[in-house]
């Protein structure tokens, strides 16, 4: 007998399974339990010149959905929908309008940690999520902290072996993500 199952289906099950392991005693959480309840934003930029956001779109939102988040915002507007319908993409002309927009949320910045750096940023191991943010990242040619970071805002950055990685903010926002499901 041949059993159909749908991606909707499959994941209420899988839940479910989850729901039941932790119900049981078990130390495994759904992600909705550590993710859903919060207010979380993505705000990224676009690897123009890099990428066509037409390929790019898929780096950022096929994590996004499996980390349980919906939100994700980018600049500038490319004008692509996305592929995703679980993810609501939203482009904004500039961070400034993003910023204008939504300024009452926490913001935490997510890059390199540089000699030129400024300001001094705190480690991603060491970084204690705040429960509603909107996590920014810029691009390879483009860092959003040195214009738009306040003395209020926090700079994070993720170590590595020799502290001169760069990743591509798509791969950088996935440890971010993967680094507060961890945590909370």
């Amino acid at each position: 007998m041949l059993f159909l199952i749908t991606d909707e289906y499959f994941w209420v099950l899988y839940n479910l399974l989850i729901l039941k392991i932790y119900a049981s005693g078990g130390r495994v959480l759904p992600l909705a339990f550590f993710i859903g309840n919060f207010m979380i934003k993505i705000l990224g930029h676009w690897e123009i010149g890099y990428h066509a956001p037409i390929t790019e779109q898929y780096y950022w939102s096929l994590p996004i959905r499996d980390f349980g988040e919906t939100e994700w915002h980018m600049v500038p507007i490319s004008g692509i929908k996305c592929a995703e319908q679980k993810v609501n993409l939203t482009e904004w002309k500039s961070y400034d309008d993003f910023f204008n927009f939504h300024s009452d949320l926490t913001r935490v910045f997510i890059e390199p940690r540089t000699e030129h750096q400024n300001p001094i940023t705190t480690w991603l191991h060491e970084f204690k999520h705040p429960e509603d943010c909107v996590y920014i990242f810029g691009s390879a040619h483009l860092n959003p902290t040195l214009s738009h970071c306040r003395k209020q805002d926090v700079v994070v950055s993720i170590k590595t072996a020799q502290d001169k990685g760069v990743f591509w903010a798509d791969q950088a926002m996935c440890i971010v993500l993967y680094d507060r499901l961890m945590k909370l």
